[in-house]
């Protein structure tokens, strides 16, 4: 009777096998006591199968093969892993029941589960479902395991996700790269992407569109016999000089204004005072704890997760750390004293003070969504040897929970309104109540009260300040911030139904993924980075330009992560989300390969010389850094492969010639017809000897050597250029026998102009 545990990752096998207790250690597991062995996969140790292996005509790009769909889904082991997955094959030969112990989320259901479908397994499995690794989470976590069975949804919601990035991903790439002609360089769409790049573009063109305009702010000292006060003025539906903002954009109506009412006595026209409260902020979810850290301390959001992700394996003192969701489980409040307790030994500021019986909105389980995901707390366990990089992130983990713990915030706000010639001035005061769990925060609220008035009081305008300020355009994206946006996609979105839809724990993208998906796009010169600030190139923005609607659309994409969602609390089954976005992808594929770019995607376009086809530039495989260049229809039509010269095609590749008319110059040699390396389709005559007997090369006649390039007898004249010893020669051009050009064999010397058979001024080219 043998237990196979099966974690994620070797960190946190290891870690349980300590909780559980270690007797000896092999290779690629551990055995512990009663019968448990832990074993653990790298990560992903099977990947999607490529289309190749599903068909070997896939090798080729061919748009009457798009869209690629299988019937039936193939994985293969990853190479570097491949080792790990023998081992984990061998132990389950023994094993009576396995123990699904994948990190708390779909994709870390998914690690283990394909593994024990790809090795067969139909034995008994349960599921270790724990999002921290100290002591006392993981023994809760052994006393509730669950039949891995439930957790079937969300394994197929992650199979879902992958088959959804594959379809998408592959074939809308094949197909714009295809309708692009850019064989040397893929032009990649996907899911997350594609919409991922389509915010900035949006927000780089708004910053761009934008014009700043003036505007004024008229703020007026109010007397009133309880004291001075001061007031904005609030613009009335018909006032002059607004703009559909309600910002006064006009001087002169502001000058009017000051000059009508300044000294003129109005009165109350009404008071209201209102107690508010503010509940304390919900946790950290991932994208959350990026933009705060970056913001406070000026960490990427790599680095931030790579902290976190050290505090949550090996100090073990925070808990899972990929989540999107801000909410707590409500039975996950009975641990809050020694959680608490745990902040007091450290002395935090305000533990002592925090009251473990209040229970803030944060615990609702409802609104976990069917992953069990929770926010980003502290764990039981006193960190230890913290750097200051690991202090400055778990202190902004521990101060936000400690938050939880104190009452809300509570303040009197006060509204004054005063009128004064038909014009109206708004005053807003606030008095704390009480200061709650903002007594936490660095930066305290403070009182700004206003005098004791009554409606019908006179008041008196003793001043007016004219404060002129700017429109301004939105910020650009950072990494921290773009990751934001991807979580909270729904603010970018139109419609309020879907806006709705999306509000809660939607977005697009996984928190394991954004970083690299934003690395990708700048790896593909969709995005660049000036400072921290993340701006599109001219590259991506042809891509969005000319991309599908629904798959640039963010709204589009979060309402396809909301259908994974659905699939994880079986409201949908997977084969429905499949066939459905198989149906759109079927578009998308279409749209895509009827796409034309400009030479802004494509580069300079250079049509084949022998046939209807372009020219691609490629690198070849054998020498990095070597390239060459292929027809577009080279298969069909047998058109040569060609050199590079310089970035531009040269000539075909060819066998040189053994043998050819004789040399009429030297009678030694023989003529060969070559292509032009500088002009591809354009050939002509040289001799075998090269440049031995000094044959001058002759011009193709309808594939016969025909008259010298260079007339021998062509004039000549000593070269213009200082210290140069050379003679410039007359030469006819080869496709206008009636134009002239003076060249000198020093190819740095710029051509001459014909001046009536002499040499004339440098050459100019124009476009």
């Amino acid at each position: 009777m043998t237990t196979l545990l099966i974690a994620e990752k070797p960190s946190v096998a290891r870690d349980l096998a300590k909780y559980l207790g270690i007797t000896r250690q092999g290779d690629g597991f551990i055995n512990c006591k009663q019968d448990v062995v832990c074993t653990w996969c790298v990560g992903h140790i099977l990947e999607q199968a490529q289309p190749h292996v599903y068909d070997e005509k896939y090798r080729q790009w061919r748009a009457e093969d798009l869209p690629i769909i299988p019937d039936k889904w193939i994985k293969e082991p990853i190479a570097r892993t491949q080792k790990q997955l023998i081992i984990i094959r061998n132990l389950l030969k023994n094993a009576t029941d396995v123990i699904n112990a994948g990190d708390p989320e779909r994709e870390g259901q998914l690690i283990v589960d394909e593994v024990l479908d790809f090795l067969e397994y139909t034995g008994p499995a349960k599921r270790l479902w724990i999002s921290a690794l100290d002591e006392r989470t993981i023994a809760k976590g052994f006393q509730k395991l669950r039949n891995n069975q439930e957790f079937l949804n969300i394994k197929n919601a992650a199979i879902c996700r992958a088959n959804a990035d594959w379809l998408v991903g592959l074939n809308v790439t094949r197909g714009l790269t295809l309708a692009a002609g850019t064989r040397g360089t893929v032009l990649s769409a996907g899911r997350v992407q594609t919409p991922t790049l389509s915010l900035v573009v949006d927000r780089d063109r708004e910053i761009e569109d934008f014009v700043k305009k003036p505007y004024w702010l008229l703020k007026a000292t109010i007397n009133h016999q309880n004291g001075n006060f001061i007031a904005t003025w609030e613009p009335g539906e018909l006032a002059r000089g607004v703009d559909p903002e309600g910002r006064l954009v006009d001087e002169k109506t502001a000058n009017d204004l000051i000059e009508r009412l300044t000294g003129n006595s109005g009165i109350i026209k009404s008071r209201k005072q209102t107690l508010k409260k503010k509940s304390p902020p919900l946790p950290f979810m991932l994208s959350d704890l990026q933009k705060k850290a970056e913001d406070k301390f000026g960490y990427s959001p790599k680095r931030t997760l790579e902290i976190g992700q050290g505090l949550y394996e090996k100090k073990k003192c925070l808990t899972y750390m990929r989540t999107e969701c801000r909410y707590l489980p409500d039975e996950m409040h009975e641990d809050a004293p020694r959680v608490l307790a745990t902040l007091v030994k450290q002395g935090f500021a305000g533990a002592d003070k925090a009251d473990p019986s209040l229970c803030s909105p944060a615990w609702n389980t409802k609104k976990q969504g069917a992953e069990a995901h929770h926010g980003i707390i502290p764990t039981e366990v006193v960190p230890r040897d913290l750097t200051e990089d690991e202090q400055n992130i778990y202190k902004l983990v521990a101060n936000r929970f400690l938050k939880q713990f104190f009452p809300d915030y509570q303040y009197y706000s006060t509204n004054i309104l005063v009128e004064c010639l038909d014009e109206h001035w708004q005053a807003k005061g606030i008095t704390v109540k009480d200061p709650g769990w903002m007594e936490l925060n660095d930066q305290q609220t403070k009182d700004k009260p206003l005098p004791e008035v009554k409606k019908g009081d006179p008041a008196t305008i003793e001043k007016i300040d004219k404060d002129q300020k700017f429109t301004k355009p939105p910020s650009r994206f950072t990494e921290a911030s773009l990751q934001v946006a991807m979580t909270e996609v729904h603010k970018y979105v139109d419609d309020p139904v879907i806006k709705a839809r999306l509000k809660e724990n939607s977005g697009i993208g996984t928190p394991a993924t954004r970083t690299n998906i934003i690395a990708e796009l700048q790896r593909r010169e969709y995005l660049y980075k000036k400072g921290k600030a993340l701006i599109s190139t001219e590259r991506g923005r042809e891509l969005i330009d000319k991309m599908h609607p629904t798959l640039k659309s963010p709204g589009m994409t979060a309402i396809w992560e909301d259908a994974l969602d659905r699939v994880c609390e079986g409201d949908l089954g997977k084969n429905d989300f499949l066939e459905e976005l198989t149906r759109r992808m079927a578009k998308m594929v279409q749209y895509a390969l009827a796409t034309r770019f400009s030479e802004i995607i494509t580069g300079k376009r250079y049509p084949c010389p022998l046939c209807k086809g372009y020219l691609f530039r490629m690198e070849s495989k054998k020498a990095k850094g070597k390239f060459f260049w292929v027809c577009s229809n080279g298969r069909e039509t047998d058109c040569p492969p060609r050199s590079d010269n310089n970035g531009a095609p040269g000539a075909a590749f060819s066998e040189r010639p053994t043998s050819g008319p004789p040399c009429p110059e030297c009678k030694d040699g023989f003529l060969m017809r070559l292509e032009s390396n500088n002009r591809p389709g354009y050939y002509f005559w040289a001799c075998s000897t090269g440049k031995e007997k000094g044959c001058p090369l002759l011009l193709d006649e309808n594939g016969k050597p025909g008259r010298p390039m260079i007339d021998p007898n062509a004039p000549k004249a000593p070269c213009p250029h200082e210290d140069c010893k050379e003679q410039i020669t007359r030469i006819q051009s080869m496709k206008n026998p009636s134009f002239f050009y003076w060249k000198c064999p020093n190819q740095k010397h710029k051509l001459l102009q014909d001046d009536n058979g002499k040499p004339g001024r440098e050459l100019e080219f124009r476009k």
